[in-house]
């Protein structure tokens, strides 16, 4: 098994998606020759915090563009 980019490794996680967002992950990791993992890493990672948490507030969040529904994907 390769050695971690991260501090302290990775560790099993236990997550829940829809089906959609699940193909938009399996979608985007395929574009970038990555694990789905290290997708999720990378976008959790390159967030900042406040950005997170402007963008997820329930009143913005109707507002976002969902690029899940692109044709693209």
């Amino acid at each position: 098994m390769p050695k971690s980019l991260y501090e302290g490794g990775k560790q099993r996680r236990h997550l829940t998606l829809s089906d959609q967002a699940y193909d938009h992950l399996t979608a985007i990791a395929k574009e970038a020759s990555l694990s789905r993992s290290e997708v999720l890493e990378r976008l959790i990672r390159s967030t900042p915090q406040w950005e997170g948490a402007a963008i997820l507030t329930d009143e913005i969040w109707p507002d976002i563009l969902d690029h899940s529904f692109s044709s693209e994907s």
